[in-house]
């Protein structure tokens, strides 16, 4: 796949950024773990597939959920939870470019004061939308106790419209996997679940270890 062009420059600049500001993988210690981190859900159609394939491989990962689709179907953020996800604040309403600084500080904490209202719980981690990265990104969600997690795998899940798309996709996750990867997916994109379901047995059968959200790497 073609690097779009400027790629190499953002990533630079995303490599300069802080670890205390900017999660960027898991880590050298994590030689055969992989974390699986889906946004923009929940979504009534996809989410529950979603949790069944996660489930049957015994796979915990990070839902980076928007507020207003949390608020729309609360009971797929208490199932997601109750399965042993993460819960992740991807804004409230999904704005993109970001709005200036005090709209985008009420968006993240209207998020997280919605995920608190459903499960009781205070996300802990954030990821921008589209996963944009600027000041206004960094400092807001630091100033509300949150982290906030890039990823290191990208196999453009959101680009797929055929199951032979999704096919490409998943076999690319496969080839290009490698331990300590954050994956980047998402769970409102009917594709996803074909890409699941040739991905995730034989990342299993490869050996990674996909329970990540059960360890230090997300706490």
């Amino acid at each position: 796949m073609v690097r779009p062009a400027g790629q190499g420059l953002r990533d630079r600049l995303k490599a300069a950024i802080p670890e205390s500001l900017l999660i960027r993988d898991l880590g050298p210690a994590a030689s055969r773990t992989l974390l699986f981190t889906f946004d923009d859900g929940p979504d009534r159609d996809v989410t529950p597939e979603v949790l069944a394939r996660l489930q049957a491989h015994g796979i915990r990962g990070v839902f980076f959920v928007i507020g207003a689709h949390a608020d729309a179907a609360p009971e797929l953020l208490v199932e997601s939870h109750r399965q042993g996800h993460v819960i992740g604040n991807h804004t409230y309403s999904h704005r993109a470019p970001d709005p200036w600084f005090g709209q985008y500080f009420k968006d993240v904490q209207r998020c997280q004061d919605t995920v608190r209202q459903h499960l009781n719980v205070t996300p802990r981690l954030f990821r921008p939308p589209k996963g944009h990265l600027s000041g206004t990104s960094l400092v807001v969600p630091r100033m509300l106790g949150l982290r906030t997690m890039n990823w290191s795998l990208n196999v453009r899940d959101w680009e797929c419209e055929s199951p032979a798309d999704a096919r490409r996709a998943a076999e690319r996750l496969v080839r290009e996997a490698r331990g300590g990867n954050i994956v980047l997916l998402h769970d409102n994109r009917p594709l996803l679940l074909p890409l699941l379901d040739f991905a995730l047995p034989r990342l299993v059968a490869a050996g990674f270890d996909l329970r990540a959200a059960r360890g230090p790497a997300v706490s």
